[in-house]
């Protein structure tokens, strides 16, 4: 033991007197330290009390060792020991190093988007303020997606962060490093031999797992990631090469493991592999020694050379005066990672050491558990996922008097997935809505990685089932619902939406209804209509059916239609009644036949014309023909001369009318600007080539051009009693000051019969219309 002049103070005032410091240092760790200091040193004599030592509370301890060998520490506890021996009573200090500023209580805290680097000196700052110097480098400088600090101290934090990215974490007495420094102490190297300032000194070896394996998997992109580590350590000296090799024997199988850090490259997770394994191996080679040189410290770099006495031959000068000769060895250069000084006030000096290779990459891992989250409540406040996969934003408990949130999270679902038919959104889609309160859980139980387990009513927002039960529900957003009802009288499944359009299938009565308050449209293929018993329509005012092709009703016994007004039935060729039996044809007033050509009347039976009053048969000639005889029954047969013509006139009528395009081949709903339109036209009892006129207006008696408030068209009839007009309206009309409905323009163009047509452009918020190449503006001629 070395007699050194040791310098001890507490809030910067030199302490006169102290009985024994025991400082120690180790990496990854606070340091500790006991000082004993004579009683009457500060107190009173023969007071059996603590007032002035109690004021050193919390106040800096400074520890001068050697003149660059300075230690900062904190005391944190004070006892006062009493003693009758001769060294008497003592005032014991402990405390630590001024890492312990960070470990004012657990805390929960998160990052987004943020470096190692940014994120730790953000913990120093906000635990220890301006009190503790640090230097913070870390080896990864990538910028980290999610981060949580995760009911740990600050520096429990620190330490976590250390083992997961396998960076280096020590307190050099004055100064925190997370981080490898740039410049490890080379310069500094200390020389230490055994035999002289080196006391006693082993050097041993250790067989470790060394082979680790890991998995990852991104849900971005749907991709496993996995690695493993090589067989290669770099840093290491000659025996810790061997130690690898030999632990690689012994430990053949690689473990496997989920990656300690979410990744989406296989590269970047066999790097953290690489470091953990260098981290692993970094003490698999170590040296302990005690020395009597104060300048030692953690972080220190240090050669260890051996001395031995060599052999003298009897000619060497030395045999001959008697005096032995030394030579040296260097056994190797390592760096100090644990350290314990011993002094006394009286000058004593000796600490004792444990140092490991001085070029490997990584430190030892913290000896510190990764925390284990607890499934937790949190409130959903957002879900535009920017990427489209379905993902939330929540904000825990914790997080919301923060501001803080998750990054983008999954939603659990009871069925989710794809197949060959739906590629996306296959199973159950029910994204919770922003302010919903959800649970989450950890995959894992990490609390970097969250995921949303599935939603909670609260008391505001939950009502249950109803009595018994009965009512189980979906809701969505803007109140379409699904509703089931088990009570045993009122048994029925609902759906409906906001605007009570509504399936009501009554289980109980064994009923389905379908209600629309507007309109209900059905498009298929094919379509069949099965009733057993009766089949009843109700229409409240008009029925238009369009078949393009044929129509075909089969009815089993007998068809009635009454109708209060006028039967109209129009045929473009043939009209064909045919009846088994007989065919009645009456009215109460007029009877009226008539056909263009001829007409034509047969039985194989009788045939009988007959009126009530007077029955007049009129052609411009007359044939009656029998082949056997004609007979005439009545009392009187007159000859009149014929006066006048017979007449006969019919009313001419339109039918119908339809936009076609331009071939008149299609009937359309909407056309493209720029195009033509045709109009196509049925009537009825006009004469092949007569003319029919067809008038276009704009509605709200608007121009459709400047100055001009009506179209008017013509065409000619055909044979078949049709007018197509080809190419009657070129679709042009814009207006200059358009109306603006949901960020797009309204532009009314050309009306039939008071119907808008109506074109629409997406626009600006200022109502300019914003170009599209090759975009199509569509018009909505006529229903």
């Amino acid at each position: 033991m070395i007699k050194e002049k040791i310098i001890f103070g507490i809030d910067r005032k030199e302490i006169s007197h102290f009985t024994s410091i025991e400082l120690h240092q180790t990496i990854n760790n606070h340091h500790t330290f006991t000082i004993k200091v004579p009683h009457s040193v500060i107190e009173k004599p023969r007071a059996y009390t603590m007032e002035n030592a109690q004021s050193w509370m919390w106040k800096v301890v400074h520890i001068a060792l050697e003149n660059k060998n300075n230690f900062l520490g904190i005391i944190t506890n004070i006892e006062l020991d009493f003693n009758l021996d001769h060294v008497g009573s003592q005032i014991i200090l402990t405390g630590y190093s001024k890492t312990i500023l960070l470990e004012s209580g657990t805390k929960m805290h998160s990052w987004e988007d943020t470096t190692l680097q940014d994120m730790v000196r953000e913990v120093i700052k906000s635990g220890a303020n301006e009190q503790l110097q640090n230097e913070i480098q870390p080896e990864f400088t990538h910028k980290i997606n999610y981060q949580t600090q995760y009911a740990e101290t600050d520096f429990q934090f620190i330490q976590r962060l250390a083992k997961q990215y396998n960076e280096w974490l020590y307190y050099d007495s004055e100064k925190l490093f997370f981080g490898k420094p740039k410049k490890i102490r080379e310069k500094e190297r200390i020389t230490l031999t055994f035999g002289q300032d080196l006391y006693t000194f082993k050097l041993g070896v250790n067989a470790k797992q060394t082979q680790f394996g890991a998995y990852t998997y991104n849900e971005e992109s749907n991709k496993l990631y996995q690695a493993k580590t090589q067989h290669k350590v770099e840093g290491l000296p000659r025996i810790g090469d061997q130690a690898f090799d030999a632990s690689e024997k012994l430990f053949n199988t690689a473990s496997l493991e989920y990656g300690r850090i979410p990744t989406g490259d296989e590269g970047f997770l066999e790097t953290i592999l690489k470091k953990r394994q260098e981290a692993t191996m970094a003490d698999a080679n170590y040296i302990t020694a005690t020395s009597g040189n104060n300048k030692l410290k953690i972080g220190s770099i240090i050669t260890v050379n051996a001395r031995e006495e060599k052999e003298l031959s009897p000619l060497d000068p030395l045999w001959k005066a008697g005096k032995p000769h030394f030579q040296t060895q260097e056994v190797g250069t390592y760096i100090i990672t644990e350290i314990t000084h011993k002094a006394t006030d009286i000058g004593e000096y000796e600490n004792s050491f444990k140092a490991l290779p001085a070029f490997i990459k990584t430190l030892p891992e913290p000896q510190i558990a990764f925390p284990q989250a607890q499934n937790q409540q949190a409130i959903v406040i957002d879900n535009a996922d920017p990427k489209g996969q379905g993902r939330i934003r929540v904000k825990m408990l914790w997080q919301q008097t923060k501001n803080l949130r998750t990054q983008w999270i999954r939603v659990m679902t009871p069925d989710a997935g794809t197949s060959g038919e739906v590629p996306t959104n296959r199973g159950m889609v029910f994204i919770p809505e922003v302010g919903d309160h959800v649970m989450l859980g950890f995959r894992y139980n990490d609390p970097n990685r969250p995921f949303a387990m599935g939603s909670l009513f609260n008391g505001k927002t939950g009502k249950g089932g109803g009595a018994n039960n009965d009512i189980k529900t979906i809701y969505t957003r803007s109140g379409h619902r699904i509703v089931f009802n088990d009570n045993k009288d009122n048994e029925s499944i609902t759906i409906k939406d906001k605007s009570d359009n509504e399936i009501f299938l009554d289980t109980k009565n064994k009923h389905i209804t379908i209600s629309a308050p507007e309109t209900f449209t059905v498009n298929c293929k094919n379509m069949v209509f099965n009733v057993q018993e009766n089949m009843t329509t109700n229409v409240g005012k008009d029925q238009k059916s369009i078949i393009k092709e044929n129509s075909t009703i089969n009815i089993g016994k007998n068809l009635k239609t009454v109708v209060t007004n006028e039967i109209s039935q129009d045929s473009g060729k043939k009209t064909i009644i045919a009846s088994g039996d007989n065919t009645e044809i009456s009215a109460n007033k007029e009877l009226d036949l008539y056909a263009k050509k001829q007409i034509t009347g047969f039985s194989d039976g009788k045939t009988e014309f007959g009126a009530k009053e007077q029955m007049h048969v009129y052609g411009a000639s007359s044939l009656i023909t029998a082949k056997d005889k004609i007979e005439y029954k009545a009392p009187q047969m007159n000859k009149l001369p014929e006066k006048g013509k017979f007449k006969y006139d019919k009313e001419k009528q339109i039918i119908d009318v339809k936009w076609k395009c331009e071939n008149v081949e299609k009937t359309i709903q909407n056309a493209f600007t720029g195009n033509k339109a045709s109009i196509f036209v049925r009537t009825r009892n006009y004469d092949e080539g007569e003319s029919v006129t067809i008038k276009v207006k704009e509605k709200n008696d608007e121009d459709l051009k400047d100055g001009t408030k009506e179209l008017t068209f013509k065409g000619e009839v055909n044979k078949e009693g049709f007018a197509e007009l080809k190419e009657a309206l070129e679709i042009e009309n814009v207006k200059e000051k358009p109306n603006i409905v949901n960020g797009q323009i309204q532009i009314f163009g050309a009306t039939m019969d008071g119907k808008p047509a109506s074109c629409w452009v997406d626009c600006d918020e200022n109502g300019k219309p914003i170009e599209k190449e090759k975009k199509s503006i569509w018009s909505t001629l006529f229903e």
